[in-house]
């Protein structure tokens, strides 16, 4: 009976030794997750770290400052620029004036601005042709000035839109010339509200240049077209030409 039991022991005990001792690759596989743990929380938090230092030195955002010299430098160029093409405009608008003034005191000798008996007798068709004539060229003194600051496009629109609008009164004046009975009438009219708004629409942009003459350092300046008392019409201030003006631009001149 003990040999039996010896026999019977000994395939246990064999087999006890060869079973795999898994007590050493069980440590190192768990230390091994442990260093890989410990590494990456370091990365991450050199990464923190440095993301700190980003938004405290550089305000958290990709805003470029920039350079100031740079920003006087183009200042002081759209400046000057402004200057010149506000000097520009007067002379232009000089020109256009010394055009429209003779076109409309004729045009008040045969329809009176001041509500008056228009002439029986209305101009032959060429001296109507010569007055448009003249219109158009006075228009052309403002057709070619650049776009610029927002107050110089304002006042150079108003003043071609003026003339526009004084062209149609003497298209309408040159077919009432040719028509009788009430569509004459009816074309005298339409002249003289045309004429009257063209004045009217001329004397707010000339107020608007003289305001952006003063602003760009050239002084007052007014080109106001004849006007009838009561038309709504802006009138000129007190001030002389030129008053305000700094040394050296244009609009000193006695006009």
């Amino acid at each position: 009976m003990s040999t039996q039991k010896d026999q019977s022991d000994r395939p246990r005990a064999k087999q006890e030794q060869k079973g795999p001792d898994t007590t050493e690759k069980v440590v190192s596989q768990d230390s091994g997750r442990l260093t890989w743990w410990l590494t990456g929380g370091s990365v991450l938090l050199v990464g923190a770290v440095l993301a700190v230092v980003v938004l405290v030195v550089y305000g958290g955002d990709d805003t470029v400052t920039p350079d100031p010299a740079r920003v006087a430098e183009l200042e002081a160029s759209a400046e000057d620029r402004h200057v010149d093409q506000v000097a520009e405009l007067i002379e232009h608008t000089r020109a256009t004036h010394e055009e429209l003034v003779p076109v409309l005191n004729s045009l008040d000798e045969v329809l009176p601005a001041d509500g008056g008996e228009p002439a029986e007798d209305l101009p032959d068709t060429e001296t109507i042709d010569d007055w448009l004539k003249s219109t158009q060229n006075a228009r052309a003194h403002l057709d070619h000035a650049e776009s610029g600051e927002t107050d110089f496009n304002v006042t150079h629109a108003g003043l071609r839109g003026s003339v526009d609008v004084l062209g149609s009164a003497l298209n309408a004046y040159h077919a009432a010339a040719q028509a009788d009975g009430d569509q004459r009438t009816e074309l005298l009219e339409l002249t003289a509200d045309l004429r009257d708004q063209a004045v009217r629409g001329w004397s707010v942009a000339a107020t608007q240049l003289d305001v952006v003459s003063i602003d760009s350092g050239h002084g007052h300046i007014h080109l106001y077209l004849p006007t009838a008392p009561g038309s709504g019409a802006m009138e000129p201030d007190e001030a002389e030409d030129g008053d305000g003006a700094a040394g050296g631009a244009p609009g000193h001149e006695n006009h």
